[in-house]
């Protein structure tokens, strides 16, 4: 049996910033979570520099911009349009929302830090038509905003070995790097600067944890990573100049799964970071906090 890891707790006084959370999206049925308000205001007197929530679809974003009116110091989010949206929402429901999405960041592009996430996830797109219908929506979605100069914040799911689509058996996506392929085609195709381009929650496989910050992409690390060495080991070989901290909360969690997460978390990130780099929290912090600042270009208030 292998020994256990034992990975120091997050130290007091350290800055940081969570990159990709979900506050204020509904919350789960039964949680035990602090309010929202609660959540925003504990993550800044932790330490927190600066928070940004990814909104994936209509609903989310407005949910957000009403959050905004209260508590807008300090938080920012990204406009998305995500591959589950894509999946799930209604066929009757679909092109007035999708409508709505676009004209809202065509139109207020002052108003958002990034596009994301966006991104393929064939977890839940089970099946070729419905893969190819994700596939075909990013590429609008690049084909759009290629020239708005913001960052991406990508979703990236490969299919697990047993949700390969068995009925087209020899089809491409049906590799443990199928969806990752799939992605770096698709950036090159519309000549997207990968120091553009954020991985979101980045789970590999691991020698992309290598090949990607070669290539300039900036790779997100979970709070997850902390409890998940499948998670740490990802990125372990990856520089600090290519990493960003987040929770993705209320999603995943530092040591268990379930959507019990909460943005002051991110602290876990660092940890995590620092456990894998054989380096010491402070030195990620800086890092990672310098990081998104540069990405995102944020502006930090005293």
């Amino acid at each position: 049996m292998p020994k256990k890891e034992f990975i120091p707790e997050p130290e007091e006084n350290l800055k940081f910033i969570d990159v990709h959370c979900h506050l204020p999206f509904h919350r789960p049925k039964r949680d035990q979570l602090p309010s929202d308000k609660e959540q925003y205001l504990n993550y800044f007197k932790l330490g927190g520099q600066y928070l940004i929530t990814s909104t994936i679809d209509m609903e989310t974003l407005n949910l957000t911009l009403n959050f905004i009116k209260k508590f807008g110091k300090g938080f920012g989010f990204t406009c998305g349009w995500a591959p589950q949206t894509v999946t799930y929402t209604p066929k009757e429901k679909y092109t007035l929302e999708w409508n709505k999405w676009v004209d809202f960041i065509q139109n207020n592009q002052e108003k958002y830090l990034a596009i994301g996430e966006v991104g393929l996830d064939f977890h839940h797109a089970k099946t070729l038509e419905k893969r190819v219908k994700q596939v075909e929506v990013l590429k609008q979605i690049f084909e759009l905003t290629k020239d708005f100069g913001k960052p991406y914040i990508l979703h990236v799911r490969n299919a697990a070995e047993h949700e390969f689509d068995r009925t087209n058996p020899k089809h491409r996506f049906n590799k443990k790097d199928g969806v990752n392929k799939e992605i770096l085609n698709i950036v090159k195709e519309f000549k997207i600067e990968p120091k553009r381009v954020m991985w979101h929650c980045f789970s590999g496989p691991e020698e992309y944890g290598r090949a990607l910050p070669n290539q300039g992409f900036i790779l997100s690390v979970p709070s997850s990573a902390y409890g998940f060495n499948k998670w740490r080991r990802v990125t372990k070989f990856s520089p600090l100049e290519s990493l960003v901290t987040e929770t993705d909360s209320y999603y995943q969690h530092p040591y268990k799964r379930g959507p019990l997460n909460v943005p002051s978390n991110v602290r876990y990130s660092i940890a995590a970071i620092a456990y894998s780099h054989n380096t010491s929290q402070k030195i990620v912090s800086e890092k990672t906090v310098e990081n998104a600042i540069n990405f995102f270009n944020l502006k930090i208030e005293d």
